[in-house]
Formats: structure tokens, sequence, C-alpha cells
């Protein structure tokens, strides 16, 4: 399992696109499972990028009442999507429960996932985000080019390494018209 996170110093730097491609692209590779996840709780959108729905709230699947597999959705043959289709009143406390460990070992048990990615919000904006790294193998940090300071990346970066490994860094919203060529 290759568990990857996704970071942003700040919101609206486009991390839920880079997350939904990245496992769109993954899952050109036939022999890799990936599984993406909608855990920035308090403005889930990865259900609006892809045009998914469900019935049922993330926290119902979090917490057992309802099976993973009545929620989560096959975009691919290779590639399963678990999102959440409404915020969540109290993101903090669902995502640092002890049920987000118990239900991760459980995908990882009966689904078998090669990659696993964690679409979380802007690590600047709150706690949650941070402490849920201690479940990932490394975090992919996404910045928005003239808008993310790099004192704001340099914190990001800082915060991240300290709980797994920092994967790199993508700058996002680079227009190729912007890139003078000498």
């Amino acid at each position: 399992m290759e568990p990857v996170g996704d970071h942003v110093p700040e919101p609206a730097s486009g991390k839920t696109t880079i997350a939904c491609n990245l496992a769109l692209g993954l899952g050109r590779a036939n022999n890799l499972r990936t599984m993406l996840f909608d855990f920035d709780l308090g403005d889930p959108s990865i259900h609006t990028f892809l045009g998914l729905e469900s019935r049922h709230s993330l926290k119902s699947v979090l917490t057992g009442r309802v099976p993973l597999a009545e929620h989560a959705k096959r975009i691919r043959e290779n590639v399963g999507v678990v999102i959440s289709p409404q915020p969540e009143p109290d993101p903090n406390k669902l995502i640092l429960s002890d049920e987000i460990g118990e239900f991760l070992d459980g995908v990882q048990d009966m689904y078998k996932p090669d990659v696993m990615i964690f679409d979380l919000p802007a690590i600047l904006s709150g706690d949650h985000a941070r402490a849920f790294l201690k479940n990932t193998d490394c975090a992919l940090i996404v910045a928005l080019a003239e808008k993310t300071r790099f004192s704001q990346l340099d914190v990001c970066e800082r915060e991240v390494a300290e709980s797994t490994n920092v994967l790199g860094v993508v700058v996002n919203g680079c227009h190729p018209s912007a890139v003078k060529a000498e």
C-alpha cells in the first residue's frame, strides 16, 4: 500500500484536481489498483469533480453503519473512489477518530489497493490534515502559481515532513504564456 496525501498550503490551489487526475492516470496501469478518498470533510468536492452521488454520508461508512461496498464508486476497473457527498458537521472529530485507522485497515485487508490517495484539507487551514498524515507513507504538496507564497510553502513542507515523507511539490496553474524562453 502506498497511501499518498495531497496537501496545499492554502485552499483553492487545485489539490482536488491533482488528486483526481493522479487517480485516473494511475488507473491506466491495468495491474495497479488505486483508491481515491475525499477526506476534505469540511469542503468535499471529488463527487462534484467526477460527477458521483451517494445516498450515504461518509461518516456512516467510517463508523461501519454502511458497508463501504454500498458507498464506494468504481470509475475504472481498477480505480475506486470513496466520496464525501456533503460536508461533515465536525470534520476534525471524524478525521481524528479511532475509526479512521480501523476503516483504512479494513480497506487494505478487503480491497488490497496498491495506492491510496487522500484528498485532504489545506495543511495551513487546520490541524486535522496534519494529524491524518500519520496514516500516509508520503504526501504531495500542491501550490498555486503566482498565489502561494514561498513562506507558506516552506511552512507546509516543514509541517508535512514532521509526520511523513514529502513526495514532492506540484506547482499548479502555470500558464505556458507566462514562461519566457531564453
